[in-house]
Order: C-alpha cells, then structure tokens, then sequence
C-alpha cells in the first residue's frame, strides 16, 4: 500500500466526501472545506495524481481512482471505528472524541487498530460487562460506605452531618481510618465492616453517613 502522509489521508478524505457528494471534486470545493489557498490544493492533487489516487486534468475535475476509492474507504472505516472506540468503548463525548479520533487515525499501529475494534465488538456482545465497565468508569473518588463492595477497603473522609455522626465516631469511624466491607446482608442491611481491628456491624443508614475514599 502506498504511503500517506497525515495531510495527504485528509485530502483523499475530502474528495471521498466531494465526489460521494456530487460524483467529482473541484479544486476550489477542496481549498474552502480545508479552508487553504488554491495553489495548497494543486499541490496536494500533483501529489495523489502521481500515485495513481486521483484523476486530475489541468483545470478539469477530480475523480478517484478504483485504488483511490478502495483507500479511501479504507481509511473512512478506520476513522468510524476509532470513533466508534473512543465514543461507545470508553464514553467519551462526541465533540471531545472527533478530536482525539483526528489524532489517533493517522498515527495508530494496526495492533493496537484491531485491538480496539476487538474490545468494542466485545462489549457490545456482552451489555452486562459494558454497563459494569460505564458504572466503574463514571464513579466517583468519594462514596457512601454503603455504595463499596464486599471485599473492598477504603479510607473514611468524613462523616455527614446527622444525629447519628457522634455514635459512629465514638465506634471508632473517623477520618482517616481504613474500612473493610466484610459482608453485606441480601437486602443491603446491615452491613458488617472491620476496622481498626476489630468488626463492627452497622445499619445501612448509619453507612450511608460515612463518606470513603477508594
């Protein structure tokens, strides 16, 4: 496959969008979606007519070529699937991801290229693990205790404001201290936690007062 350089792809990318639009492209069409000079242009068209891209008569049209077309659309699907990526994948925001996706495209090795396509082929065959992956990827630093899972530790931040904040800092529940969740009971209440060495039972109430950090 011929070699492109970062400008020549965008190019062979605009006259895709021109002719898929109106069958051929037109120097002056090029220069104002690149927002670039016409001689810009003709230098650029020289460029991808010698290898073989495009057909381009002196003040004529631009068309792609059969090789033209199939790159292309090579590199159309490349850009959707990175875009596909970074928006479905991972979450990103749409203005935020076209950006990136710029970026990645033209730098990106086919490794990790098929990588990427893998994974986001894998989570959207499998609903349950991409909406575990969104909950795990939106959640935040600081949680209700009550919010942590059974297994995990983490460290108390503060303790909300309540009629109950002097009894769970008297338990031993301050700022600072590490918290384990040993066991949760199967409606959320109560909730069993060791910390500073010793369990300690509470309701899921007096739980949701204590603020953790992961």
């Amino acid at each position: 496959m011929v070699y492109l350089s970062e400008t020549q792809e965008d190019y062979l990318l605009d006259i895709l969008e021109h002719t898929t639009k109106s069958t051929v492209a037109r120097i002056k069409d090029i220069a104002q979606t690149r927002n670039v000079s016409l001689p810009t242009v003709v230098s650029a068209i020289k460029t991808l007519a010698e290898k073989n891209i495009i057909n381009h008569e002196k003040y004529g049209y631009i068309t792609l070529t059969d090789y033209g077309i199939e790159l292309a659309k090579n590199l159309l699907e490349r850009k959707k699937n990175i875009l596909r990526f970074l928006t479905f994948t991972l979450g990103i925001p749409e203005d935020i991801a076209i950006i990136d996706a710029h970026k990645l495209e033209h730098d990106l090795s086919k490794q990790t290229y098929e990588q990427f396509i893998k994974l986001t082929d894998f989570l959207a065959a499998n609903p349950l693990i991409k909406e575990q992956f969104d909950k795990f990827a939106k959640r935040e630093a600081y949680m209700k205790l009550n919010e942590i899972n059974v297994g995990e530790t983490a460290k108390i931040v503060k303790i909300e404001n309540s009629p109950i904040k002097s009894k769970l800092l008297s338990m031993g529940t301050t700022p600072g201290v590490q918290i384990k969740v040993e066991k949760v009971a199967p409606l959320g209440d109560p909730i069993e936690v060791t910390l500073l060495g010793y369990h300690l039972t509470l309701r899921k109430d007096e739980a949701e007062k204590i603020i953790v950090e992961r």
